[in-house]
């Protein structure tokens, strides 16, 4: 045994061994850093959960075909750790997709596929498949026929020059074969009251019908078409104007004033109707009004005019629930200030205000900060310390308030 243990051999082999040893234990230490925890030892925290209308894409050849059947939305079911799960119902960043690219025209069951999910994640999607009507698309010109909505009994002969014109002639009709077959008219759906009152209208929407009157799930290019019509030959015809007078209760706000009709014809001498541009407004006293409601109000006749036709309107005024939306901190502007004075607002380290904006819902939703305001002016003012009125200015359908009216500034000069 001390022989072996003096032999140079035996130190350079037990050398070696543990030089092996050791690169062994250093390459498996590397491994194991660089192998993802949870492939070596799986997480036991899982969870499913189910996202709700995600949109359901359609990948296929759209200038030859069209499809029907497709829903709009699919749910979704995953499952797998935690996380994962979570980070993924969160974001939403992946897709649920059909593709048809392979598919001839018929009926076809298709199944749902997604990308975008990790692979740790168990994925069930309801429905699995759909079925969907593949058929050859079709594109075909129609003319573009007018359909008068609120004409009443008016005749346009009677109200009009000459018949009104319409852009375009023609509109597109793209759709499934199937459905271009069925359709029997294409319509542009023109307010008459207001051509009437301004002898243009824009932006109509086009319908298309089959013989039964239904609307066709088709695409119109283009979308929306515009009528011009002359209505000077009766140009003694004024429009009905109106003014508000009065302020609502606090808990209601105005959303509309219908006129019905929108015009009304005077007359008397050539040279007295040269004289009038305008009939004088109606005068709507909005203190008056606790609901909705439609009143008969006169038509205002100019003196020396011998009839207006006709002599009472119908008001149909509509108002609702108000709204309220808080913008705060808004900043106080300064208008009309000397250029060498010096203005400091005294009770306060920032000139800004909470500004209450009252409305419809849906005028609400569509309003902004920029879209308010608050300032002072302070030109009337002389150097010193004064109490100047807070102006508040928004758009014409909202009222504004302040806790504040007024505000303590010092001007220097």
């Amino acid at each position: 045994m001390d022989k072996w243990l003096k032999s140079p051999w035996f130190t350079r082999v037990v050398s070696l061994f543990l030089a092996i040893l050791l690169y062994v234990t250093v390459a498996i230490d590397e491994a194991n850093s660089q192998t993802p925890s949870n492939t070596l030892l799986p997480s036991s925290s899982t969870d499913v959960t189910t996202i709700n209308d995600i949109p359901l894409q359609v990948s296929m050849n759209d200038e030859k075909y069209v499809v029907r059947g497709v829903p709009e939305t699919v749910d979704i079911s995953i499952e797998g750790p935690k996380s994962v799960v979570m980070q993924t119902a969160r974001q939403r960043d992946f897709d649920v997709y059909i593709d048809l690219n392979e598919y001839e025209a018929g009926v076809h069951n298709v199944d749902l596929q997604h990308n975008g999910l990790s692979n740790q994640l168990t994925v069930y999607v309801e429905p699995e498949t759909v079925e969907v009507i593949l058929e050859e698309r079709a594109t075909e010109t129609f003319p573009l026929e007018k359909e008068y909505i609120g004409q009443g009994d008016a005749d346009i002969t009677e109200v009009f020059a000459e018949e009104p014109t319409i852009e375009p002639k023609e509109v597109e009709v793209t759709g499934s074969k199937s459905e271009i077959d069925k359709i029997a008219t294409v319509r542009a759906l023109i307010n008459f009251n207001e051509l009437e009152a301004e002898g243009e209208v824009t932006n109509i929407p086009i319908r298309v019908y089959d013989n039964q009157g239904n609307e066709l799930n088709v695409f119109v290019t283009p979308t929306n078409a515009s009528v011009k019509a002359d209505v000077s030959v009766r140009d003694r015809r004024y429009p009905i104007q109106y003014e508000k007078i009065g302020e609502l209760d606090d808990g209601l706000v105005l959303e509309s004033i219908n006129i019905h009709p929108v015009s009304a014809t005077l007359h008397a001498k050539e040279e007295r109707l040269d004289q009038i541009s305008a009939l004088d407004p109606l005068e709507i006293d909005l203190s008056e009004i606790t609901e909705s409601t439609t009143i008969e109000m006169d038509v205002p006749r100019p003196s020396d005019t011998t009839k207006i036709e006709p002599e009472t309107v119908e008001v149909e005024i509509n108002v609702s629930e108000a709204q309220e939306k808080v913008f705060e901190e808004m900043e106080i502007e300064i208008e009309d200030a000397p250029e060498d004075a010096t203005i400091t607002f005294v009770d306060r380290d920032e000139p800004v205000i909470d500004i209450t904006a009252i409305g419809t819902k849906e005028d609400l939703e569509k309003l902004e900060r920029k879209d308010v305001r608050a300032w002072i002016n302070v030109s009337e003012y002389v150097e010193g310390e004064v109490f100047a009125e807070i102006k508040l200015e928004g758009p014409e359908n909202i009222r504004l308030r302040t806790e504040e009216e007024r505000i303590r500034i010092q001007i220097e000069q």
